[in-house]
């Protein structure tokens, strides 16, 4: 799990993975752009000296030069090749024996002693807080060393290489500052752009706990929904099933026809009731798994196969239906979500229709307005009391004991208009009637 969250992370933040831009990939940047600037600062006084300088006796210069180009090379192969910590030591300790031999060579008045001061700067960026020891050693050895310089006169060793100090200390002091300024100006650069990176990572981490919450939600909603439905199903198949094989029973025991009659049919209201109740559990899993398939549909045409679909229905043929289907567009959509959605609401329609009025009726309406399509299915049957308008759309809920329904189809309605991105609107009133109006989107992402 940790892992797959791992790589939902990364992939959340365009980071590759296994690379996490931290401290530590920051200082090899560095160590990598100032190796790159030691060749370049060391071949110009390399060429300086050993083309343009008059004096004979600067070979020890020269010498001093040239391993400073190889330390860089050295240094800048193994940080490349993924030697990090090699190539920090290797650096620092080349730089530094380096650098204390040339000033026992050079003039003081030169100036090359400068080159101590950005080395420091490069020691605090190389080792981070995690690695004290290392940090503060090679700032004692760099200390140290100028220290040793500065009281020892520098002239260590007798030799002493003739230079013209006013040029040379102007571009060693010149050259020295470059580093520095590089260093920093490298330090300050990539501050940002890990400044940037866990900006974008908080932002990515934010979405993802939102996510993360939204999920919890569906998964919390889930379980519920699952612990209900499991009792619900249980109990309304096996309710029927149990009333069969009753009625089995008292058949086999009785020998009037009329009788028997009468128990097969209400056997056969069992298995409709059985039926009706499995289809809605297939619509609701095929809502549930299934993708959205958007095409052209017409409307009316689907609208009449749902209606006659009905026609076994008591009372059916005592309503009438009205159609007015007037899309500015073609409508498009998902066929067999809103063939769902239609049979479950004219159903109702039908089922609780009032033949105590004059003329009892379902209209259903379609059409577009302000860039939505709509689907409207009117009737003056016995309406739903206010007190159940808040949870009509509940999994199993039932109006009254009365209700032969699942208690499923209102509730796949509403799963169904979620999915298709859209909104399903109730207004009802008892003794006057019902209409269910559903908000389509004109696309609907898939």
């Amino acid at each position: 799990m940790l892992g797959y969250l791992k790589r939902i992370k990364l992939s959340r933040l365009n980071i590759p993975d296994g690379i996490e831009f931290d401290g530590s990939q920051k200082q090899n940047i560095v160590l990598s752009k100032l190796a790159l600037l030691v060749i370049l600062i060391a071949s110009v006084h390399l060429i300086d000296d050993g083309i343009f300088a008059s004096e004979s006796n600067n070979f020890y210069l020269i010498l001093t030069e040239f391993l400073l180009v190889v330390i860089g090379i050295v240094t800048y192969i193994l940080n490349e090749g993924r030697k990090h910590g090699i190539a920090k030591h290797f650096f620092l300790l080349s730089i530094n024996i380096l650098l204390f031999f040339m000033n026992t060579i050079v003039p003081k008045e030169s100036g090359t002693f400068f080159f101590f001061f950005p080395l420091m700067a490069a020691t605090f960026i190389f080792y981070g807080y995690s690695e004290t020891f290392k940090r503060y050693f090679y700032l004692i050895l760099t200390s140290s060393l100028f220290i040793v310089l500065t009281l020892l006169d520098f002239n260590i060793f007798g030799l002493m290489v003739e230079m013209d100090t006013a040029y040379d200390f102007i571009t060693n002091l010149l050259s020295s500052n470059i580093l520095m300024v590089m260093t920093i100006h490298f330090l300050i650069k990539l501050n940002k752009q890990t400044e940037n990176n866990l900006l974008d990572h908080q932002l990515g981490m934010k979405k993802l706990v939102d996510e993360l919450k939204d999920k919890n939600i569906h998964l919390e909603k889930a379980n519920t929904e699952l612990d209900k439905f499991a009792y619900c199903v249980s109990h309304d198949l096996r309710a029927p099933l149990s009333s069969i094989l009753g009625l089995i029973n008292l058949s086999s025991l009785e020998k009037s026809a009329k009788v028997h009659q009468s128990y097969l049919d209400m056997m056969k209201d069992m298995v409709t009731k059985l039926d009706h109740f499995i289809h809605d559990i297939i619509s609701y899993s095929r809502n549930t798994k299934l993708e959205l398939e958007i095409e052209e549909i017409n409307l009316e045409k689907l609208v009449n196969e749902n209606i006659n679909s009905l026609k076994f229905m008591k009372g059916w043929n005592q309503i009438d239906f009205i159609l007015d289907i007037n899309f500015k567009h073609p409508f498009v959509s998902d066929q067999s979500r809103i063939s769902i959605i239609l049979n479950n609401l004219v159903a109702n329609s039908v089922k609780y229709h009032d033949f105590s009025k004059d003329k009892p009726y379902v209209r259903v309406l379609g059409y577009s307005k302000k860039g939505a399509d709509f689907i409207s299915i009117e009737d003056n049957g016995s309406g739903i009391d206010s007190e159940y308008h808040d949870k009509i759309y509940q999994m199993f809920f039932r109006g009254n004991v009365n209700s032969t329904g699942s208690g499923l189809g209102l509730y796949i309605v509403k799963e169904i208009v979620d999915k298709l991105q859209g909104e399903i609107i109730m207004e009802s009133t008892p003794g006057v009637g019902s209409v269910f109006t559903i908000k389509l989107n004109t696309h609907v992402n898939p």
